[in-house]
């Protein structure tokens, strides 16, 4: 079993984390959003597989435009050391929204065991083992974008540093990766002509046998085939 990074395959052939496992882990991560560029903190990634999975059941539709405005897929190089005490590699998976954790537990999880990188396994995909999503807490994760206030960056300073040491603010850090363009990735050639037709992106071939592992494979190994067409230079995967 092919697993993401950090992971291992248990005795069952599924992906978890080893045990009493850390250290300083780097490879790529991934996300998909619009033409705005932000700070990676305070958002969540994936690995490309976990970014096909949620293109094709949360972003691509039938009709144009795409949910959340979404173009593109980002890459970033990100390295990750977590506390010591943590036991292992990632820590608990929280979704963020505009720069705001959602679930119950943040701040009590934070606190704890520091703003650490947390991941969880898209279970059941027909992307296979490989489909991970990442949060990745920075400062002041409790209020949104537009909302936080200078005070709590000493309290909540997040876990994002120039070089991760394993301390629970200092936990992990990202370089652009450069990105591709999902309508060159589907074979369209110019994206707000295609919506001005009526264009459907579920009926163009690159999104043929959804819901099959081989074709959906396929897709992520298309989608790795583009980057390395645009940034040759870069290596194709990581570790």
């Amino acid at each position: 079993t092919k697993c993401g990074p950090g992971f291992v395959s248990n005795a069952a052939g599924a992906c978890v984390p080893p045990s009493n496992s850390n250290k300083t882990l780097s490879f790529y991560m991934y996300r998909a959003q619009g033409d705005v560029d932000y700070v990676m903190e305070n958002v969540n990634t994936a690995s490309l597989a976990g970014v096909m999975w949620y293109l094709e059941k949360e972003v691509v539709r039938g009709t144009c435009p795409r949910h959340y405005g979404i173009t593109r897929i980002m890459r970033m190089k990100v390295t990750v050391h977590s506390p010591p005490e943590l036991g292992h590699n990632f820590g608990s998976f929280f979704a963020f929204d505009k720069g705001k954790c959602t679930a119950p537990g943040c701040l009590d999880f934070f606190n704890k065991h520091g703003f650490v990188v947390g991941c969880q396994n898209q279970l059941g995909t027909p992307y296979g083992p490989s489909a991970v999503w990442y949060s990745l807490p920075g400062a002041c994760p409790l209020v949104d974008f537009k909302s936080k206030p200078p005070n709590c960056l000493v309290a909540q300073p997040g876990g994002r540093c120039p070089a991760p040491t394993g301390e629970k603010t200092c936990a992990w850090s990202y370089v652009d990766a450069g990105y591709i363009s999902i309508a060159e990735l589907e074979g369209i050639p110019d994206y707000k002509a295609f919506c001005a037709a009526g264009g459907n992106e579920y009926i163009l071939g690159f999104w043929d046998g959804r819901g099959s592992p081989t074709f959906s494979q396929d897709r992520v190994r298309k989608a790795q085939d583009l980057f390395k067409s645009k940034y040759p230079g870069m290596p194709r995967e990581l570790p």
